[in-house]
C-alpha cells in the first residue's frame, strides 16, 4: 500500500523485490533478490478462483471530492504510476478475461448524501447492477455503509482482508462488529496522497542556524513545542507595514484542514470502536481540547500564515520564496514544488510531547475513497476475483511505481525524506468519528480554524447532543444488521 500502512519488514520485502513481475499470479525466483525475499518474508501469492469471464465489461464508479487517477490509464505514456495503473488493468483483463470502463465523476461532493451515496443508493433501491465496485467518497460510504447499500467485505467470495496488498490499520480501526464494508490499499495511491505531512524549507532552516528537523525526529524531539519553538524564531515584518502579507516571513504557512491532522498527530480522535462493536465519542478529553484551541490558535497569531485571502501562487510564493519554514499540507503537495530551486524536506506530524509513545499520522477524510461493492452485485465472487485481482498486482506494480520512482525518486531530494515517508505511513491510522461525521466537528473545527476562533470547548458542548443522536442511529443501524 504505499508501503503504506504494511509493516516494515514488508515495506522491506517491497523494496527488495522492485516492480514484481507483471504478467503472473505465481512468483518465480529468478533473481537474487527474489530469492533473498522468499528467505526473509515469503511472497503471497494471489489466491482467488480464477474464471473465464468471457470478456465482461466490469464498470467501476469514481466518486470523491478529489479528482482521481487510480484505476484510469487509457494507454501507455511513460508516466511511471500512469504506466502501473494500465499494465494492472492489463493483468487482471488477461487473468480474468473482463475488460474495463470507469464512470469517473470525482471532484463532486462527497457530503454524506452527495455523488457517490446517489450513484449507489439509486442502483440499490432501482435493483440494479450498474457498477462491478465503485470507490466513494469517505463521507458517502459511511453513509452507505449503515444504510445497508453495500457488501460486507469479509463474507465476499475471492476477497481476503488479511493479505498485505490490504491495509492492516483499516482492519483494526473500521471493522464494525466483525464486519468490513469499505476498506483500501495497494488497490490505489488516492489515500496515499492525502496523507498529512509538513513540508519545510532547508534554506530557512540554514539562514536562523535552527536544529535539523530529521535529527529531531530520530531523537524523539520532534514535538508541538518545539516545532513552535523554531517556527517562532522565523517570524518577522519584512516590509514593516504593521500588518500579516505575503512579503513577510512565516513560521508556518498553514492550511485549514492541519487542525485535524494536529488533533490526529497527538493520539486524539473523534470516536472509536469499543469491543461491543459500538462507536462512542471521544474527542472531549482534556488533551484533545489542548490540542485543539493550541493549533486554532495559530491562525490568530503572525507566526502564522492561513491560506485565506490569497492566491495559491502567492501562498507558495511564500515558501519557495524561502520566506516560510513549515507548510502543513498532505503528500500530494510535494508535487507542486518539484522545480523549486531551494531545497526543501518531508516530516510527520509532531508528537504532542516526548512522552508519546509513537507519530501519529491520518489522511485527510475529505480527500479520501474507500472500495465497496453494492449489495446488488450480480456476482459477488466475480467482483471479489476482479478487486483482489487488482490490489495484489497494485501491491507489484503501483506502489513501487508511486513510492518508489515518483516519490522518493522525483519528487524528494534526500534519503532522510524517504526515511519519513516511512514513518508517516506506517504510523497511519483511521478516525471513524471523523469519517461518520459524528456531530460535524470534522467540519465544524476547521470552520474554526478559517473564521480565526478558538473556544472549541464551547463549540463541542454545542454539538455534543447531535453527534450522541447519530450516534445511537448509527449503532443501532449496525446491530439491526446482526
Amino acid at each position: 500500500m504505499l508501503k503504506k500502512r504494511i509493516l516494515i519488514a514488508l515495506l522491506a520485502a517491497l523494496f527488495l523485490t522492485g516492480c514484481g513481475n507483471a504478467g503472473s499470479v505465481e512468483t518465480t525466483a529468478d533473481t537474487t533478490a527474489v530469492v533473498e525475499t522468499v528467505e526473509t518474508e515469503p511472497e503471497e501469492t494471489l489466491d482467488i478462483d480464477v474464471q473465464d469471464y468471457g470478456g465482461y465489461t466490469v464498470n467501476i464508479a469514481l466518486a470523491g471530492n478529489w479528482s482521481f487517477t487510480d484505476f484510469v490509464a487509457e494507454e501507455l505514456t511513460g508516466e511511471s504510476v500512469n504506466d502501473a495503473v494500465y499494465n494492472t488493468n492489463q493483468s487482471v483483463s488477461e487473468l480474468l478475461n473482463v475488460n474495463f470502463t470507469v464512470d469517473n465523476q470525482s471532484g463532486k461532493a462527497s457530503s454524506g448524501q452527495g455523488t457517490g451515496f446517489k450513484l449507489f443508493d439509486n442502483m440499490v433501491m432501482a435493483g440494479t447492477n450498474d457498477y462491478e465496485f465503485g470507490s466513494i467518497g469517505c463521507y458517502d460510504v459511511c453513509t452507505l455503509a449503515y444504510n445497508g447499500r453495500i457488501l460486507d467485505l469479509n463474507t465476499m467470495p475471492n476477497i481476503d482482508l488479511s493479505k498485505s496488498w490490504w491495509d492492516p490499520k483499516a482492519n483494526e480501526h473500521l471493522s464494525i462488529r466483525d464486519k468490513m464494508f469499505f476498506s483500501t490499499g495497494d488497490i490505489g495511491i488516492l489515500d496515499n496522497d492525502c496523507t498529512y505531512c509538513i513540508l519545510f524549507n532547508k534554506q530557512v532552516i540554514t539562514d536562523y542556524g535552527l536544529d535539523n528537523p530529521y535529527e529531531l525526529v530520530e531523537n524523539n524531539e520532534w514535538t508541538y513545542d518545539k516545532m513552535y519553538e523554531m517556527a517562532d524564531v522565523v517570524d518577522s515584518d519584512t516590509d514593516g507595514d504593521g500588518k500579516q502579507t505575503v512579503t513577510d516571513n512565516y513560521g508556518f504557512i498553514i492550511w485549514q484542514d492541519s487542525v485535524i491532522g494536529m488533533l490526529h498527530s497527538s493520539g486524539g480522535r473523534c470516536a472509536t470502536i469499543g469491543e461491543d462493536g459500538k462507536i462512542s465519542l471521544t474527542l472531549n478529553t482534556e488533551q484533545n481540547i489542548d490540542v485543539l484551541t493550541e493549533w486554532l490558535s495559530m491562525n490568530t497569531e503572525p507566526i502564522a500564515f492561513f491560506l485565506g485571502g490569497a492566491t495559491d501562487d502567492e501562498v507558495h510564493g511564500i515558501f519557495t520564496g524561502n520566506r516560510g519554514l513549515f507548510y502543513t499540507r498532505y503528500v500530494r503537495a510535494a508535487s507542486w514544488f518539484r522545480d523549486m530551486e531551494t531545497d526543501f524536506g518531508l516530516l510527520p506530524y509532531p508528537k504532542w510531547d516526548a512522552s508519546q509513545k509513537d507519530y501519529c499520522n491520518t489522511m485527510h477524510a475529505y480527500g479520501t475513497s474507500y472500495i465497496c461493492v453494492p449489495v446488488t452485485a450480480e456476482d459477488p465472487a466475480r467482483a471479489g476475483a476482479v478487486i483482489e485481482a487488482l490490489a495484489y498486482y497494485g501491491k507489484q506494480l503501483i506502489t513501487p511505481a508511486y513510492y518508489d520512482t515518483t516519490l522518493k525518486g522525483k519528487y524528494f531530494r534526500d534519503e532522510e525524506s524517504a526515511a519519513m515517508l516511512d514513518i508517516i505511513f506506517s504510523s497511519r491510522f483511521f478516525d471513524i468519528g471523523m469519517y461518520y461525521q459524528i456531530g460535524g466537528y470534522n467540519e465544524k473545527v476547521i470552520q474554526m480554524m478559517q473564521q480565526g476562533k478558538t473556544d472549541f470547548a464551547s463549540m463541542y458542548t454545542a454539538n455534543e447532543a447531535s453527534a450522541l443522536k447519530k450516534l445511537d442511529d448509527i449503532n443501532a443501524a449496525y446491530a439491526a444488521m446482526e
